[in-house]
């Protein structure tokens, strides 16, 4: 079945990026330092996202179908917030006084938490998303299983609001030092509006790899310098999670033998 076309949906896409930058930091507050700094990140799960357990105890869920923010501790919820009808500003304080309640103080950095606009959301859109990061989060980490090697866990990233993870090309497993590769799946990015596959290979000695690349992927040097492949184009292609498979495969094989 062709993946959605996610047309008409900056709206809905703005206000769920949102929303996981208020639970990654909440997550990052609660939680302690982690490799690759992992405490940044958020979890694929049933449903939706989740940062798993905080510190003080609890987890907290965000449900791109009902639309809600969950607190979730065992196998039962705390509480739950609406997320229809609010701003991001709102959400935070309104789940920071929920925090409290239960029992968890919080200080979160309010850095990214700056929208005092009430939340566009269309509830079929969102669904549609979970729907597009289902298949992606699928072929992404039907790929990263065939790789030999060291990698992260496929995870979530707030701030980019991409679905990714890295492979390292030595035992090194230090993402600001160790050759690596990065695979995975955005929403958007300045100059790049519309959802988009990417990879990018680095190393110190070689800097990123500029490869040639052939359709449904292209090299791309203007946002960053890797593989691009369109989702309007990629979601046209059946089987989906064959052809990811196939098009990152190729570029694995040529970038990982810069990297050694």
């Amino acid at each position: 079945m062709k993946l959605p076309a996610l047309t008409a949906w900056d709206g809905t896409r703005d206000a769920l990026h949102q929303v996981s930058l208020v639970a990654g930091a909440i997550r990052v507050a609660c939680s302690e330092p982690l490799p690759n700094d992992l405490q940044f990140s958020l979890e694929l799960t049933a449903g939706g996202l989740s940062t798993s357990e905080l510190r003080c105890g609890g987890a907290l869920h965000i449900d791109f179908e009902a639309l809600q923010l969950t607190c979730r501790r065992g196998s039962c919820d705390v509480f739950s917030l609406n997320i229809l009808g609010h701003s991001q500003i709102s959400l935070m304080r309104q789940l920071l006084a929920a925090l409290a309640d239960f029992g968890c103080e919080v200080q979160p950095s309010m850095k990214h938490i700056t929208s005092d606009s009430q939340f566009d959301i269309d509830r079929e859109l969102a669904g549609a998303y979970w729907k597009t990061l289902n298949a992606m989060f699928a072929a992404l980490e039907r790929f990263r299983a065939t790789l030999g090697g060291g990698t992260t866990p496929l995870v979530l990233w707030p701030h980019h609001f991409d679905l990714a993870f890295i492979w390292f090309a030595t035992e090194g497993r230090d993402e600001q030092s160790d050759p690596q590769i990065a695979y995975g799946f955005a929403p958007n990015s300045p100059g790049l509006a519309r959802p988009y596959v990417y990879a990018y290979a680095w190393s110190e000695p070689t800097g990123y790899l500029n490869l040639p690349l052939g359709f449904p992927a292209r090299a791309i040097t203007e946002e960053y310098t890797g593989l691009y492949s369109d989702y309007d184009k990629l979601r046209e292609i059946e089987p989906f999670e064959a052809a990811v498979e196939a098009m990152l495969t190729n570029y694995h094989q040529l970038a990982a033998a810069k990297l050694r």
